[in-house]
């Protein structure tokens, strides 16, 4: 839910009962004429203007993580978003060129065909009496946040880490080598951040995350002995700023726009969980999806407050949107926004006209 001005609320609950009856409170409020500014939109037309080209990729997927429960106000639920570039090594960016682009048709962790061999092999060596799983780790944490985030929060990656960063070769350093590692790193299977696509932030500028404007001592890696500092960017790209422009353009692609809907199927959609979950190798720790944990049911104070730890450190897979496959975007010379009742969308600026259908009005880390 969104004020017309525009300023989200995050409002927390410890109980779901508790979450549901504010819910239910401010819908009926909203009925009774006494609360106009809250607005639930309707899933299905964002949908179709998304189809039509009225609302850009970026937009769309933002769209899709409110309405899904991720926030920015909230590290262990932040919205996801997907590497879409797969060339951090050429002088110049194609983005005509398809090779350019990463297989949005499957997830993070069978991109690398020998190394999902290794986790099909760990699934199938697992017990049948227990729940098995492709993955152990997950594509959005609390770690993996503030991994991309650190020079700009510098405070969070300190509490998390007990007052200290993390050690110089696990911090983010290089673009090309934080992809060459979710490539490869059986223990890497993190996507990307909606920083890296938004051109006009509400605060500070496009890509300032990516520069050490604060002077940290973030050490020197034993790998090659350099220092941490401003992140390496691709050969392609002059700037930060440049870099997120850049990386702008190729989400807005005609090629993405067309390959998009595969990539939702597997965050926000059929192929999350189950067995069309387990036939896209997309099958995570059971404990990662939602109302896999009846938490209310535990009333060990100890071991309630293991299982919030886990699910929040380890972590959440988003709320399931779909249960068909999503449809796909128009082609670019089909699309018709007149007829959805709007100009075209698929400029890199953002627009600010989206706000979320959240299946529930409030989030939560334990429902």
């Amino acid at each position: 839910y969104q004020s017309l001005g525009s300023s989200a609320i995050l409002v927390t609950f410890r109980r779901t009962k508790l979450r549901n009856e504010f819910a239910s409170a401010l819908l009926a409020q909203q009925a009774s004429g006494s609360m106009p500014l809250l607005r639930l939109d309707d899933a299905s037309n964002m949908t179709l203007k998304w189809q039509h080209g009225v609302v850009s990729n970026y937009d769309y997927l933002m769209y899709l993580n409110e309405s899904a429960d991720r926030t920015q106000n909230d590290l262990t639920q932040y919205p996801v978003f997907p590497w879409v570039i797969a060339d951090y090594t050429s002088d110049v960016l194609d983005l005509d060129d398809p090779m350019t682009y990463r297989d949005l048709f499957r997830p993070i962790g069978a991109l690398n065909a020998d190394r999902l061999r290794t986790f099909v092999q760990r699934y199938e060596q697992m017990p049948s009496d227990q729940p098995k799983f492709l993955y152990g780790t997950h594509y959005s944490t609390p770690g993996y946040v503030l991994y991309y985030l650190v020079r700009k929060v510098p405070e969070y990656m300190l509490r998390l880490q007990n007052g200290r960063f993390d050690a110089p070769d696990r911090m983010f350093h290089s673009i090309a080598d934080t992809w060459h590692s979710v490539l490869h790193n059986a223990a890497d299977l993190k996507e990307l951040i909606p920083e890296f696509y938004d051109t006009a932030p509400a605060s500070g500028t496009a890509g300032d995350f990516l520069v050490n404007s604060h002077g940290l001592d973030l050490g020197t890696r034993q790998a090659d002995g350099k220092r941490v500092n401003d992140v390496v960017l691709p050969p392609w790209a002059s700037s930060a700023e440049d870099f997120i422009k850049k990386c702008r353009a190729a989400l807005e692609s005609e090629f993405v726009s067309q390959q998009l809907h595969h990539w939702i199927d597997l965050i926000f959609g059929y192929k999350q969980r189950g067995q069309e979950a387990l036939e896209a190798d997309n099958l995570f720790y059971p404990m990662t999806y939602e109302g896999a944990v009846d938490i209310e049911a535990i009333t060990d104070p100890r071991e309630r407050h293991a299982i919030e730890l886990q699910i929040s450190e380890f972590g959440q897979t988003p709320t399931q949107l779909f249960t068909s496959p999503h449809p796909r975007r128009m082609p670019r010379e089909q699309r018709r926004p007149e007829a959805v009742g709007g100009a075209g969308g698929d400029g890199g600026a953002n627009t600010s006209t989206t706000t979320a259908a959240a299946t529930t009005t409030t989030t939560t880390t334990t429902s």
